[in-house]
């Protein structure tokens, strides 16, 4: 009888289709309990039938720091949400969801029963995190320590929001030296990122040379070069500079009003004037109409070189305050030369 030609090939995928699952990698497993960490285990276990959580919470969060498994980060979570703290109930249930996975898709090796315990977990995390709020770090460089309201918390990058109490709280960041902190505020059940940047060093700005350090550049410097200009204090270049403009003000104000005088006198003057011709036609003393005329004629001459001298004066310290800002401003520079590809000036001022 004649064989199916398929059937080699039909063999080989049957042989491939059952070494597949043998060939898969096992789940990891937590190792197996030391002789004193099954002691703790026993003693957090029978302090939780007596009903002592706080003291069997802690023996579980002293098994965390040394194993770092997920059943302790599940013991501690859970115990936390018993006792009602929820900041630390959301942190361990938040890290025991990251090292298990899903019940479909699991991270590591589970025990039977583990969905009815996760789902559990699930539905406390969920009621902790309607009374704390979340605070996402993102900090520009890797490696920092990350810490909030003083308290380390990890090192960026963070894999996951540091669970807080509502309110106000200060989150900042430490690498080499550098520091940043910032304020942060987050409701019960909300999220918030914060962004923190670290300055690197050549962007600080540099500090400023010491007396005998300025001394020996000035004494370096070549011959006929300007010397440096020194610092000035910010507070004499405003008074300088406030005291100029206010000045250029008022002497303005004081124009403006004398010439609006100045006005209402020559009109005085003039209708003076048309009333005095009535009278004689040769003003004398004592008619009423010529006195009338001499004193309206004075006023406007008065005011009129008033707001002449007001105005120029104005403009005077208009000038002078340009003048002292420019003066008294320690990097304000004139280049003269090529900007881009065309000669040209620049003038540049920094305050």
């Amino acid at each position: 009888m004649r064989r199916s030609p398929r059937s080699p090939i039909t063999a080989v995928l049957l042989l491939l289709s059952c070494a597949a699952p043998a060939a898969a990698e096992p789940l990891p497993r937590r190792r197996p309990s030391t002789g004193p960490e099954q002691e703790m285990l026993d003693e957090a276990k029978r302090l939780v039938d007596q009903g002592r959580i706080a003291d069997a919470r802690d023996i579980h969060l002293t098994l965390w720091r040394l194993t770092r498994s997920a059943s302790d980060a599940f013991r501690v979570g859970m115990l936390s949400f018993r006792l009602r703290d929820f900041q630390m109930a959301a942190e361990f249930l938040a890290i025991y969801f990251d090292m298990v996975g899903t019940p479909e898709a699991p991270k590591i090796w589970v025990p039977p029963g583990f969905k009815e315990g996760y789902e559990l977990a699930r539905a406390n995390f969920a009621e902790a995190r309607r009374h704390v709020g979340a605070i996402e770090v993102r900090v520009s460089e890797p490696g920092a320590a990350v810490l909030v309201d003083g308290r380390q918390v990890g090192v960026s990058p963070l894999p996951r929001p540091v669970y807080v109490a509502p309110g106000q709280h200060r989150v900042g960041a430490q690498l080499a030296g550098r520091q940043v902190e910032v304020p942060a505020a987050v409701d019960a059940g909300g999220e918030r990122t914060v962004w923190l940047v670290l300055r690197r060093a050549d962007a600080e700005e540099p500090a400023r040379p010491s007396a005998s350090k300025a001394a020996m550049s000035k004494a370096a410097a070549p011959p006929g070069a300007a010397p440096p200009r020194a610092a000035r204090d910010p507070a004499l270049r405003w008074w300088t500079v406030g005291g100029l403009a206010a000045t250029s003000v008022a002497l303005a104000v004081v124009g403006g009003v004398s010439v609006a005088e100045a006005n209402d006198a020559a009109g005085d003057r003039d209708a003076a004037f048309v009333r005095a011709r009535w009278e004689a036609f040769r003003c004398r003393p004592g008619l009423p109409a010529c006195d009338a005329y001499a004193e309206a004629d004075g006023r406007a001459r008065t005011f009129t070189a008033l707001s002449v001298g007001a105005f120029i004066g104005a403009g005077l310290a208009a000038g002078g305050a340009v003048a002292a800002g420019f003066l008294l401003a320690p990097e304000a520079t004139v280049r003269v030369g090529a900007m881009g590809g065309a000669p040209g000036a620049a003038l540049s001022f920094g305050w």
